[in-house]
Parts: structure tokens; C-alpha cells; sequence
């Protein structure tokens, strides 16, 4: 049952709350053999309104749940009832036979609740067992807790809330709530599948025009069968699985029959600590805050039934992301399938985001070097972009195979750039993707505040006009072109000052000889024409990604101003 525990909770209230105000006030009960014992009076229904809500409770979960009640009280003026004290727990015999059946549900629930308040029965309900009409339904505090677990003989599997509705739908034709109200709630997920438990505090959900029938069972343009919903979640944290990461976000709001989300204030920060206790080689650190995300055009039927994610736009502004590496620690082995695209491909969600718009977002690239005792940074600021066609789907790749990220910002907060990437996910087994770079005009009070701590030399003279890069490549390998161009160069080779605190000292001689002898300082020079070049590059076990593609295009400036690739062996 892919979405029966949010279901089964609507449906169940509802039902029990349009059962109970009926058989409690109007005294239709016939049907049930309760503990009289219990009760205050022989008129004294409340034990046979809870055997009744019991066995409802059973009935539609095929004896997996049992419902106990601690107190109920009618409130005749308001045709209204009061539950209190409730709670839906799980029979530990029947889920192992179910277990044992194969006809266990992913995902097992826990409910309980203060209050549970109904009011409202219509007039018609009276003359009409099967067509029940409610004002409200309200609910405080309740906490829903969900564990879920992935059975492989789920796979596939027909088992959904229709199989549910036709249960609970026995001897009823429709149901109608003008509104639902959920106050204060509390979510908590057991994930076996990723061992982690994640909680969700402060949660509120408001349903209106609530149609339970034959014609909604399966509309669409319903969420639980509502024509208007609103969910907010405030103050969610939780921790990444192994416990690197820290994630918070202020408020979730998500509007399902108008299919948008919205998020405010999503934060992703790394336990320092914890990296340097646990890693002795090269890892990325990653810290990630974007004030606010939305998302529209959200299918919420592929997301309850399918656990599919799809979204036609969506708007990430004011994004900050840096990361961070340790050249001080050795290297380690990454494995070759780890470039963007494939590491989509392997979420355990199914998606599809046609388009995501990035507004003034800020991106870092940071790395301390221990022969320089120096952090050095590279600063890409105000960047604007678009990524289109971002899914796992396999129909949706046949359709369109090029996933594609498109943007422009200001490098080192001054020079305007452009970037384009091109991953084609038809052929993401082989990794096969192409960057575009475009570049303009700087000089050495641009480059010098990463080029000194990171690439351990200085740019004393020069300005460049523009560099342009293109690269393709796979899991192995990569091929770029480019050119750039740029006068009167003279780079001085640097050294730590080990007599100095964060100071540097010139290799004067080697400097000399490179300028004189390797150096080209200029491109184009003496009238001759640009020069372009190509250059190749066979992946090493130890670079990422990015590193990957930073090193092929530093090996083709290397090889454009004359210096060797051992340049570039020497930082990576």
C-alpha cells in the first residue's frame, strides 16, 4: 500500500466521526456486543461506540491496527462529538503473518491523539445511512509515527488505497467534510533502507471540501481527496546518515491542489570534528544555505502512488554553496561513476525537475595548502543559471537524453564568466558529459589572491583579455580546446617563509630561467596568429569531478604559455 497510512488515517476519521455522531446521538446502534460493564447507565452507549470504532479500525486494516479510546463525550447542541486520549497501534502477531504472507506494507504506522473533535452531522445523514455529511473535523496533537521499510515482494505490487476504499466503503457511498484542521502534530520516519530517523515537529494541515465517493477515489486534481489543502512543516532538522551533516530548514509550505512548495531558510552544514576524527584522506567538505527554494507544477499523485518526484519549475534564490578540501591529507581512491549525472541516477527516488531557475546565488571553492601554510578561495558571485531536464526517469530520457546547466556570474566577484555543462544521460554508465567556459578580462589583483596560496606562484605582470575552454569527456578520459588571450605575462615561482608566520619568499632564479626560457608572454605575439590549443587528459583514481575538469584545463593553459604538465601534477 504505497500511500494507505495517509489515506487510512483520513478515511478512518472521517468514518469514525460521521459513525459516531450518528449511532451516539440519534442511539442507532444494533450491530455491536460491547463490554456493557463499563457502562454508566443501561442509555450509556460510549462502550458500544468504541467496540464499534474498533472493529471499524480492524475491518479496514485487515487486523493490523487496533484502536483504543480512553474517553468519549457528545456535545448534542453542536450535533458534535469529542474523542479523547486515542491511539492506532499495530498488532506485532499480524504483521509477522502478514510478513510471512508477503502482504506486508511497506510502511507501518503508530497514531496517537489528545483530541479528536467532529461537529456538525447534517440533517440528510439522518434519513440516509450511506451518504454522510460533516462540518469539521479537528484534530490536536496528534503524533503519527511511520517505520518504513522496503520489501522486495512490494515491488510492483497492485495494493493501493483503492484496495483500502472498497474495505472501509462496504455500506457507504460518499462522505463529505467542509474542513479538516491538524494542529501541532508530530511526524517521526523510521528509514530502515538508510538507517535514520528523521522528525517533524510543528506540523499543521488544513483540509476543505473534502469528497469521499466513487467519482474522488482517484481524482487527481484532489489531495486526499480535498479540493484545497495546506501543509506547513516549521523548525524541521535532522542529521545525514553517517552523521557528517547538520540539516534545518524554517518552514516547509506546501500547497498540493495548486501544486507548489515552498521552503524558506535550508541549511546544510558539516560536523568539522567529525571529518577530521574520521577521514585521514582528501574529502570534500560541502556547506550548502539557500534562503528560499520553490517548486511548482508538482505531481502529487506520482509523488503519494509512485513515490515519483515531478516538477515543472523550479526557483532556488540567493543559493550560497562552498566547499572545501584539505591538501594536507593524502589522497584517496574515488570510484569513476561519480560525476553528477550518475549520482542522480542512483537516488532511490524516482524524478523529473524540467526546469530549475538559480538567482544571485554564490558559489566557493576553497582548499588549504600546507606548502604555503595557505587557504586559498576562487569566488564565482551573482550567479544566475538554469538547469533543464534533471530526472532518472528512464521514459523521460528516452524523450530528451542531454541533461544541461547553463549560467553566468562574476569570477572572483569581478569578471563576468559563463559556464555551460552538458551531461548525457543516455549514457551515464560511461559518464559522458561536455563543459563550455567563457572568461573575460582581468589582470594580477584578480588572480593573485587564489593563484599565491593555491598555485604557489604570483602573476607580477600581465593582463589577460579572455580565456575560452571546452572539454568532453567520459569516466576516463577528456579532451579540451581553448585559447587564451593575454600580454606582457611574468609569473614568479613562490615558497613559504619558514621564517615568517604566513609569509613567502620568491625563487628568483627558477622564475627567471621560466620566464626567459618557458614562457610565452603573449597571445597572440608579433603579429602571428592566436593560438589554440588541444590538449588531452587520462583521468587519475584520485580526482573527482570537478577536480578532474579543473586539472584538464589547467593543463591546457600550461601547455598554451609553455610550461609543462608537471605544473600541474604538482597541486593535484
Amino acid at each position: 500500500m504505497k500511500k494507505s497510512y495517509l489515506i487510512f488515517l483520513i478515511v478512518i476519521v472521517i468514518i469514525a466521526g460521521a459513525w459516531l455522531s450518528i449511532r451516539f446521538l440519534f442511539l442507532k446502534t444494533k450491530d455491536v456486543k460491547p463490554d456493557n460493564s463499563k457502562a454508566a447507565s443501561v442509555l450509556d452507549l460510549r462502550p458500544a461506540i468504541i467496540a464499534k470504532l474498533q472493529q471499524l479500525v480492524k475491518d479496514g486494516s485487515g487486523g493490523l491496527y487496533h484502536l483504543s479510546i480512553e474517553q468519549v463525550e457528545p456535545d448534542i447542541s453542536s450535533l458534535g462529538l469529542d474523542i479523547m486520549n486515542g491511539a492506532l497501534i499495530p498488532d506485532t502477531a499480524v504483521l509477522k503473518n502478514l510478513d510471512s504472507a508477503h502482504k506486508l506494507p511497506d510502511d507501518i504506522f503508530k497514531l496517537s491523539f489528545s483530541t479528536l473533535h467532529i461537529s456538525g452531522v447534517g440533517i440528510d445523514d439522518l434519513l440516509s445511512k450511506d451518504h454522510l455529511s460533516l462540518r469539521q473535523i479537528s484534530i490536536a496533537s496528534p503524533v503519527i509515527e511511520v517505520w518504513h521499510k522496503k520489501r522486495r515482494y512490494n515491488k510492483g505490487s497492485k495494493n493501493d488505497s483503492a484496495t483500502l476504499y472498497q474495505r472501509l466503503f462496504k455500506s457507504m457511498k460518499s462522505i463529505v467534510v467542509d474542513e479538516v484542521a491538524v494542529s501541532n502534530a508530530g511526524f517521526i520516519l523510521h528509514d530502515f533502507s538508510k538507517n535514520q530517523t528523521n522528525r517533524f515537529n510543528n506540523v499543521s494541515l488544513s483540509m476543505r471540501d473534502v469528497l469521499i465517493d466513487s467519482s474522488t477515489q482517484a481524482d487527481k486534481k484532489r489531495y486526499l481527496f480535498a479540493k484545497h489543502a495546506d501543509l506547513t512543516v516549521k523548525n524541521f532538522s535532522a542529521y545525514s546518515a553517517d552523521s557528517l551533516y547538520s540539516f534545518k530548514c524554517s518552514s516547509i509550505h506546501i500547497s498540493p491542489t495548486e501544486d507548489r512548495l515552498t521552503a524558506l531558510n535550508i541549511e546544510m552544514h558539516p560536523d568539522k570534528q567529525q571529518f577530521k576524527r574520521r577521514f585521514s584522506e582528501r574529502k570534500e567538505r560541502y556547506e550548502l544555505v539557500v534562503p528560499k527554494l520553490r517548486l511548482s507544477g508538482i505531481g502529487w499523485w506520482e509523488l503519494i502512488n509512485e513515490r515519483t518526484l515531478i516538477a515543472k519549475e523550479a526557483v532556488m534564490e540567493k543559493g550560497r554553496c562552498h566547499v572545501f578540501i584539505d591538501r594536507s591529507l593524502p589522497f584517496r581512491k574515488v570510484r569513476p561513476d561519480n560525476f553528477p549525472h550518475q549520482q542522480l541516477m542512483r537516488l532511490p527516488v524516482s524524478f523529473f525537475i524540467s526546469r530549475l531557475h538559480m538567482r544571485n546565488s554564490n558559489l566557493t571553492y576553497s582548499e588549504y595548502n600546507p606548502g604555503m601554510d595557505k587557504t586559498g578561495a576562487i569566488y564565482v558571485s551573482n550567479v544566475s543559471g538554469e538547469l533543464m531536464n534533471a530526472t532518472n526517469i528512464p521514459a523521460r530520457i528516452k524523450l530528451r537524453k542531454m541533461m544541461s546547466i547553463r549560467s553566468s556570474g562574476l569570477f572572483m566577484h569581478k569578471v563576468p564568466m559563463t559556464m555551460s555543462f552538458q551531461f548525457d544521460l543516455s549514457k551515464y554508465k560511461t559518464g559522458d558529459f561536455r563543459v563550455d567556459l567563457i572568461i573575460g578580462k582581468m589582470d594580477s589583483s584578480v588572480l593573485n589572491p587564489m593563484a599565491v596560496p593555491m598555485g604557489e606562484f604570483m602573476i607580477k605582470e600581465g593582463q589577460i583579455q579572455q580565456g575560452i575552454a571546452h572539454v568532453s569527456g567520459n569516466n576516463f578520459k577528456t579532451h579540451g580546446q581553448g585559447k587564451l588571450l593575454y600580454s606582457g605575462l611574468y609569473l614568479v615561482a613562490l615558497k613559504k617563509d619558514e621564517d615568517k608566520e604566513g609569509g613567502t619568499k620568491k625563487k628568483k632564479l627558477l622564475s627567471r630561467l621560466a620566464n626567459v626560457i618557458l614562457i610565452k608572454n603573449e597571445n597572440p605575439s608579433n603579429d602571428e596568429p592566436v593560438r589554440e590549443v588541444d590538449f588531452y587528459f587520462d583521468r587519475e583514481a584520485k580526482l573527482t569531478f570537478f577536480s578532474f575538469i579543473w586539472k584538464t584545463i589547467y593543463i591546457g593553459i600550461l601547455k598554451l604559455i609553455g610550461l609543462p604538465q608537471s605544473f600541474a601534477d604538482k597541486s593535484y
